[in-house]
């Protein structure tokens, strides 16, 4: 009896490992790397058509973007995750996580929420313009 639980384990450990693998490199021939332009710190200027002031935020959001992935802050807390690049002028922000230090930011959750649901950029007069389904959400500077 125990002989056959032993290689039960081994056989779903083996499987497991292989399974991992197998969804990892998939994932990975589907990555494209960003353009290189939008490769650099950016800083929020606007959100939802308004600028953003200190009342807004104690310090201003900003995210670095690399080739297939993010970081930044929220003007609090922390955030990262992956980028998603479509095309020309597509992008997604994936497996976003963040920090949940409790803070006094009056618009974290609607740019934080804007990020998710991004889907398109432009560069035009080193500002970065974000927008989704809807239209445009958030404009940056560079950093």
């Amino acid at each position: 009896m125990k002989r056959i639980l032993m290689l039960f384990i081994t056989v779903s450990l083996v499987c497991s490992c292989k399974t991992a693998k197998e969804t990892k490199s998939t994932v990975n021939v589907n990555e494209n790397p960003v353009e290189k332009k939008l490769q650099q710190t950016w800083i929020l200027e606007n959100l939802n058509g308004k600028v953003i002031t200190d009342k807004d935020f104690s310090s201003f959001p900003k995210i670095v973007l690399a080739q297939t992935s993010f970081s930044g802050s929220t003007g609090c807390n922390a955030i990262k995750g992956n980028l998603l690049s479509k095309g020309d002028g597509k992008i997604q922000f994936l497996n976003f996580t963040s920090e949940t230090k409790k803070c006094n930011e009056k618009k974290e959750a609607e740019f934080a929420q804007l990020l998710k649901t991004t889907s398109g950029y432009s560069i035009k007069d080193n500002k970065l313009f974000l927008s989704n389904q809807f239209g445009l959400t958030m404009s940056f500077k560079k950093g």
